[in-house]
């Protein structure tokens, strides 16, 4: 469904600047003048649900696939946190240098790739820490990006974090209480 936002009561069309600029997606005014500044924002806003609702082309399909494709890079040398694809990963974070645990990197470069397909209806993760990406889900990404708590249902394209301060990603949907995942 989409509407025609310039045919909007100045009321309704401040109402939906307000909303807009509440999920990230706008930040002009809020006078219920809609121009084109709120026309694209509306437009990101709904290809961003489209991506969402079509399955094998939302975001979570796409970033399984990105990350699924790094299956099988190891550290060089052995145990070293240290290699050229790992310190690719490494670079998508705050964090400078190399030679740390990188699992939250390479999530982190997974999304960051993911943003060169699509605009992300949340900012970019860019934590080193695996634990940090709660503080990330609570904090920056907003409404689009939901929190789970163990005992729900993980779903391919969910990262998931680990009591021990690992994180991965699920690539296929949790079955029988057993999830796989790929992770750095």
């Amino acid at each position: 469904m989409s509407l025609d936002i310039k045919s909007l009561a100045q009321p309704d069309a401040v109402l939906i600047q307000h909303g807009l600029r509440a999920v990230g997606f706008y930040d002009g005014t809020t006078n219920g003048n809609p121009g084109n500044l709120t026309l694209d924002a509306y437009k990101r806003y709904l290809a961003s649900l489209a991506a969402v609702e079509q399955p094998g082309n939302s975001l979570a399909a796409k970033l399984v696939g990105i990350l699924k494709r790094e299956e099988g890079v190891r550290e060089q040398p052995v145990n070293t946190n240290r290699g050229k694809r790992v310190e690719e990963y490494q670079s998508a974070t705050w964090l400078p240098g190399s030679g740390w645990a990188w699992c939250a990197a390479f999530i982190c470069w997974g999304v960051r790739e993911l943003e060169k397909l699509a605009d992300l209806p949340f900012p970019r993760p860019q934590t080193a820490g695996a634990w940090d990406f709660e503080r990330w889900a609570k904090e920056d990404a907003g409404p689009t990006v939901k929190l789970h708590k163990p005992k729900q249902e993980i779903k391919a394209g969910d990262i998931v974090i680990f009591t021990f301060s690992h994180i991965g990603l699920a690539i296929e949907d949790e079955k029988h209480g057993m999830v796989t995942t790929v992770e750095g």
